[in-house]
C-alpha cells in the first residue's frame, strides 16, 4: 500500500520537484535562446551571465520557444525543415519533430493557454498553426506575405 500524503506535504514535494526539474521556477529572469548549434539559458540578472546550453548539436536552430505549464521547449531549425520539441526535464528522452517538411522555417510561438503552435515560412510566404503535438496543421494566411520571418502572439487578448 502507498504512503499517505497530505495536501500540504504535497504541494511543498511538487514545489521542490519542479525546482529542481525546471530552472524557470527559480523566480530570477532567464533567457532562452537559440544560438544556431544549440539552445541556451543565461540568468539575465547577472552582469557576467554564464548561458548554460540545454539542447546542443542542432543543425540550424532560428527560433526558440517554451509552453512553461507542459515543461517543452520548441525551436524551428532551417537546415532541418523541421520544428522540434525537448522537454525541460531532458530525461524525458531526446528531441523529438513535430513538425516536418517545412521550406524555411523562420520564426516561432507557442500559445501556452490555447496550447497551440504558429510559425513562419519564409521560402512558402505562410503563417501555419497546429497543436503542439503537431497535429491538426493548417495554414492561416499565405497571401500578401513577403518573406515572414518573426511571430509574436498576445494568448491573453486572443
Amino acid at each position: 500500500m502507498g504512503a499517505v500524503v497530505r495536501s500540504g506535504e504535497l504541494l511543498r514535494l511538487a514545489l521542490v520537484l519542479l525546482a529542481t526539474v525546471c530552472p524557470l521556477t527559480r523566480g530570477t529572469p532567464l533567457l532562452l535562446y537559440a544560438n544556431r548549434r544549440d539552445l541556451r539559458l543565461v540568468d539575465a540578472a547577472q552582469s557576467k551571465g554564464n548561458a548554460t546550453v540545454v539542447v546542443s548539436g542542432l543543425e540550424d536552430a532560428a527560433a526558440v520557444d517554451f509552453v512553461f505549464d507542459h515543461g517543452l521547449i520548441y525551436w524551428s531549425d532551417v537546415s532541418e525543415e523541421a520544428i522540434k520539441c525537448i522537454s525541460l526535464n531532458q530525461s524525458a528522452g531526446p528531441p523529438i519533430t513535430v513538425v516536418s517538411g517545412l521550406a524555411s522555417p523562420d520564426g516561432l510561438a507557442c500559445d501556452w493557454l490555447g496550447a497551440k503552435l504558429y510559425w513562419t515560412d519564409s521560402e512558402t510566404n505562410r503563417i501555419e498553426v497546429a497543436e503542439l503535438d503537431g497535429s491538426l496543421r493548417k495554414v492561416l494566411f499565405w497571401q500578401d506575405l513577403d518573406q515572414p520571418r518573426a511571430i509574436a502572439l498576445d494568448p491573453a487578448r486572443g
